[in-house]
């Protein structure tokens, strides 16, 4: 399973699988860190990152295994 990335975007905040494809989309970053942990449980468990929204260049924040 690969990693997944919470990661600002514009208003909103998307879940993302790393080197992938966007997973869903939502209005906070609350929502998207509980949909990013209840995907990476139901794909096999792994690593969920959240980023920090700084714009363009957003670094990792905190990580949580799940």
């Amino acid at each position: 399973m690969p990693d997944i990335h919470i990661i600002p975007s514009g208003d909103r905040w998307n879940v993302k699988q790393e080197n992938g494809d966007v997973v869903s989309t939502h209005d906070t970053q609350a929502e998207a860190e509980q949909a990013g942990k209840s995907f990476a449980r139901a794909n096999g468990g792994g690593e969920v990152f959240t980023h920090r929204d700084e714009g363009e260049f957003s670094r990792i924040r905190k990580g949580e295994s799940v």
